[in-house]
């Protein structure tokens, strides 16, 4: 029967272009069905098995003898003997075996791979290769990212180019990424460009995101000059979330009084929550009829943890609206946790409404404080009451519940 030999490589650690990472080692699995390739593939297996040693010498070697053999590995043999020769510290001889590869197999699947290696040796050595000279987009944009390092003034108008031309959505977006590695004043031009909507929509919300990352705070009057001239609300409401990675919750805040569109009010408050703004969202509380609004508002403070308990305390005490006010209530729990339960305690018996009250024993379970409950309940007149407080320390994993459990059934 003859032999087949299937060689799996895993190889682990991928560039953002998702080319070989060339400090990876390749993992070799091999499945034997026995027969007349057996040289052939004991040799491949070899040489594998050298590179995980890191035996670079012994591997070239042996992937040199099973190129020779002209069999099924040969293509893979030349990658991988011009993978351990630039390992070894001889480029040279690794440029020399590509140049092979690609004399021997044009048309071979490890082209590629050998085109990334030359480009991180050439770019190592001060010469980095022409993009132009590229036709793979992958290939191209390693070579862009090595000429970058080397001369960034011949690879931004490369990079421009790409931005702005019929090049597909992908490489565009990964050319910005290449883009945004650089900090010099031209790029950061282009990007800010880019993010004024010069290369449409999509690539425009990809450069806000990279120009808040790069530039932080000072990058915030450019996102609010974008936010005003722009039509379009998914490019509004991107900006809006950048202002979490800029830091800079005043512009948020102002985008939230003035904003007439409900969903990008939303957007703004329920940032400006996890930046822990709790007084801009409480001024703007105070300011807006609208109920949608302030409902916003109430949830937006739970992230704000501890800094959200004295403005949800407010609202629970002097909010009108009873609906709001319960929310209040039981976000006081989620924010504030134990911290709260005495004046969750005194709203529960300072209230003579029965949904405030339940909000208020809702609260104290999402506190988890079984203490004050059992106080509650012991102390309640009220049948119908007394239940609800049991039943929500029914559902609590507390000792001190458990034990109030068993008394009552006890009696």
């Amino acid at each position: 029967m003859k032999v087949k030999v299937f060689a799996i490589f895993l190889i682990a650690g991928l560039t953002f272009l998702s080319r070989p990472s060339y400090g990876a080692v390749p993992q070799p699995f091999l499945i034997w069905d026995g027969g007349a390739a057996a040289d052939d593939a004991s040799l491949y297996a070899d040489g594998t098995r050298a590179i995980n040693e890191s035996r670079w010498s012994d591997a070239a070697g042996l992937f040199d003898r099973v190129a020779q053999m002209h069999g099924d590995h040969a293509e893979g043999a030349l990658y991988w003997k011009a993978y351990a020769e630039n390992k070894e510290g001889q480029p040279a001889n690794a440029l020399n075996t590509c140049a092979e590869l690609r004399k021997r197999y044009s048309n071979s699947r490890w082209l590629e791979e050998c085109g990334a290696l030359e480009i991180e040796i050439r770019g190592r050595s001060g010469h980095p290769m022409s993009p132009q000279a590229e036709p793979d987009e992958n290939l191209k944009l390693l070579a862009l990212n090595a000429l970058m390092q080397q001369d960034s003034s011949q690879a931004l108008p490369i990079l421009q180019k790409i931005l702005s031309g019929n090049q597909s959505e992908e490489l565009k977006s990964r050319a910005l990424f290449v883009l945004a590695q650089t900090h010099s004043p031209q790029a950061e031009a282009m990007i800010n460009q880019i993010a004024q909507g010069q290369s449409g929509p999509a690539l425009q919300i990809k450069a806000i995101r990279m120009l808040a990352v790069a530039q932080g705070k000072s990058a915030s009057d450019a996102l609010a000059s974008i936010y005003q001239h722009s039509s379009d609300p998914q490019v509004k409401k991107v900006i809006l979330q950048s202002y979490l990675i800029t830091g800079d919750s005043s512009k948020l805040a102002a985008i939230a009084r003035q904003e007439t569109n409900p969903e990008l009010v939303k957007t703004a408050i329920h940032t400006l929550g996890p930046m822990g703004d709790v007084q801009d969202l409480l001024t703007i509380y105070r300011a807006t009829n609208s109920a949608e609004t302030k409902s916003d508002i109430i949830n937006a403070l739970i992230p704000s943890g501890q800094k959200g308990v004295s403005p949800l305390t407010e609202i629970a005490q002097s909010e009108r609206d009873p609906e709001l006010r319960r929310k209040a209530i039981r976000n006081m729990g989620i924010a504030g946790g134990t911290s709260v339960a005495p004046a969750l305690v005194s709203i529960y018996e300072k209230n003579t409404d029965v949904e405030t009250k339940r909000a208020a024993a809702q609260a104290l379970f999402l506190a988890n404080d079984a203490q004050d409950l059992i106080t509650l309940a012991r102390g309640e007149k009220d049948l119908e009451m007394k239940q609800y407080l049991v039943q929500q320390l029914s559902l609590m994993h507390s000792e001190e519940a458990t034990k109030y459990m068993l008394e009552i059934l006890n009696k």
